[in-house]
């Protein structure tokens, strides 16, 4: 979309959008770091625990296209979703 709009030439709609992808990848970040500390506390291993709790609260397969690059600089490992 980001793509499409700065070929459109909209510019400000292009610049909101960068901001917001900008912010989710440290949201993402943030949420990821929590969720390895409190597997850490558990003892649990961080990513067959992910993949458990996709598979109990979320119906049917993780769809892709998945933003890779967006996730492997949040720090998300990409063995995590591809279940």
């Amino acid at each position: 979309m980001i793509k499409n709009l700065r070929k459109a030439g909209d510019i400000p709609s292009t610049e909101i959008l960068e901001r917001i992808y900008s912010d989710e990848i440290g949201h993402v970040a943030i949420g990821h770091r929590w969720f390895l500390h409190i597997c850490n506390e558990r003892g649990v291993p961080p990513e067959t625990t992910w993949q458990g709790l996709v598979r109990k609260h979320f119906k049917g397969a993780l769809k892709p296209p998945f933003n890779d690059e967006a996730r492997q600089l949040a720090g998300v490992p990409l063995s995590y979703y591809t279940l």
